[in-house]
C-alpha cells in the first residue's frame, strides 16, 4: 500500500479529499480514526487492527508509505516523526482555535509541523500562523477549497423545500456548534425580525445545540420566524442554497469555508462575521456584507443592508463576489495543485 489517508474526520472535505486520492494511484487506502469510550484510536491498516496511535503509526512505517494526515492537532500530531513521508492538512480550527489555547497545545503544533515534509492550509491566516510555528514556507501548499464545479445546482423551488414564496429567506447553512456561534443569529434575528418581520431564518437541524437553539427561538418568541431543514446531500443543499435571499454565517473562527464560497458562486448574498479567513473572501460592500465576531447588534444590520438593499447594488455585489471565487477559489485548480504535490512525492518514494 502506497497511499494512505489517515483521519477522524467524516465530512464533506474528507469525502473530497478522499475522491481526489483515489485518482493518484491504485495503492490507496482511507483509514478513518474513531475513537473508544477510553478515548483510544480505533482503525485498521491494510486489514490489520490498529487499537492505539503507536499501532497505527507502526503500521504504517512498515508499509513504507506516504501518508496524508489531517486535522493537525487530533491526528497528524501522533503520528509525527520518522518511517514515511508526511503531508498534514490543517482544517484551520486545529491551528487557529486549539493550538491558541495554551502553551501546550502550542508547543504541539510547532512540534508536529516541524516533523511533515508538508502541510496544506485553505487561508493565509493558517499559513502564516504555520510559519510562525516553524514549518518551512516553501513546504506549505495553500489551495482554498473552492466550490466544485461538478455539483451542479438542481432545479428546486421553494415550494418543493417547503418554503414560502411571500417570506425572505435567510439561510444559515451551518450546523448548530457552539464554534459556529448560532446564538448571535438568534439574538440578531430578534432586531431583524422587528425589522423585516416577513423574514424566514432556515436552519439545519445538525449539531449538537439543535435543541439549545429551538429554546432560544422559541423564548424569544421566533418560532414562527424559524424552519428546520434535515441535513441534506450536497448536490441538494446546494441547490436549496440557490433559493436563499441571503446566507449567514457566524462562525468564531473559520478558513475558507465552502459553504460561503458555495454561495458566493451561486450569486446568493452572503453576511459573514469576521474571522481572520473569511476576511480574503467577503469584504463589506464588495463582495457581501460583515460583522464583527459575536456582536449579534452589527450582525442585525448587516442583515438588514443585506436585505435591503437595492437591487442594483446587491447584483453588482453578487457578481463581484461570483467573481473573485470563479478566479481563485474552485476546487479544479486547487485540487490539482494538491494532486500535483502527492504525485511527486509518491514518485520520489
Amino acid at each position: 500500500m502506497t497511499l494512505f489517508f489517515v483521519t477522524d474526520r467524516a465530512d464533506a472535505h474528507v469525502a473530497r479529499f478522499d475522491a481526489l486520492f483515489r485518482t493518484l494511484t491504485s495503492d490507496y487506502e482511507l483509514v478513518r480514526v474513531t475513537y473508544s469510550a477510553e478515548g483510544e484510536p480505533q482503525t485498521s491498516v491494510a486489514g490489520a487492527p490498529c487499537d492505539s496511535w503507536d499501532a497505527l503509526r507502526g503500521a504504517l512505517v512498515a508499509e513504507g508509505s506516504v501518508v496524508v494526515s489531517g486535522p493537525l492537532d487530533t491526528v497528524s500530531a501522533h503520528l509525527a516523526g520518522e518511517g514515511f513521508t508526511h503531508i498534514g492538512i490543517s482544517f484551520a480550527t486545529d491551528v487557529m482555535v486549539s493550538a491558541a489555547q495554551d502553551a501546550g497545545p502550542l508547543t504541539r503544533l510547532r512540534n508536529v509541523v516541524a516533523s511533515l515534509d508538508a502541510v496544506v492550509t485553505d487561508n493565509y491566516a493558517t499559513e502564516n500562523a504555520l510559519i510562525a510555528a516553524g514549518a518551512n514556507p516553501e513546504s506549505i501548499l495553500r489551495i482554498p477549497w473552492g466550490p466544485d464545479s461538478s455539483l451542479q445546482p438542481g432545479s428546486m423551488t421553494r415550494s418543493e423545500c417547503g418554503w414560502p414564496e411571500d417570506r425572505t429567506i435567510v439561510l444559515y447553512p451551518r450546523s448548530l456548534e457552539p464554534h459556529y456561534d448560532p446564538d448571535v443569529f438568534v439574538e440578531a434575528l430578534s432586531q431583524v425580525v422587528a425589522t423585516v418581520p416577513h423574514v424566514l431564518a432556515v436552519f439545519v437541524e445538525a449539531g449538537s445545540l439543535v435543541a439549545d437553539t429551538k429554546e432560544r427561538l422559541a423564548s424569544a418568541g421566533l418560532s414562527e420566524s424559524a424552519h428546520f431543514e434535515p441535513l441534506r446531500e450536497p448536490e441538494v443543499f446546494r441547490s436549496m442554497m440557490g433559493l436563499a435571499d441571503v446566507v449567514v454565517v457566524t462562525p468564531r473562527t473559520d478558513g475558507t469555508s465552502v459553504t460561503v464560497m458555495d454561495a458566493m458562486a451561486l450569486g446568493v448574498p452572503v453576511v459573514s462575521s469576521l474571522t481572520a479567513g473569511s476576511a480574503e473572501w467577503v469584504m463589506e460592500g464588495i463582495t457581501g456584507w460583515t460583522f464583527p465576531v459575536g456582536n449579534a447588534d452589527a450582525l442585525a444590520g448587516a442583515i438588514e443592508r443585506a436585505l435591503t438593499s437595492s437591487a442594483e447594488h446587491t447584483a453588482l455585489i453578487t457578481a463581484q463576489a461570483k467573481r473573485l471565487v470563479e478566479s481563485k477559489a474552485g476546487w479544479d485548480s486547487s485540487s490539482e495543485r494538491l494532486a500535483g504535490l502527492i504525485r511527486g512525492f509518491l514518485a520520489t518514494h
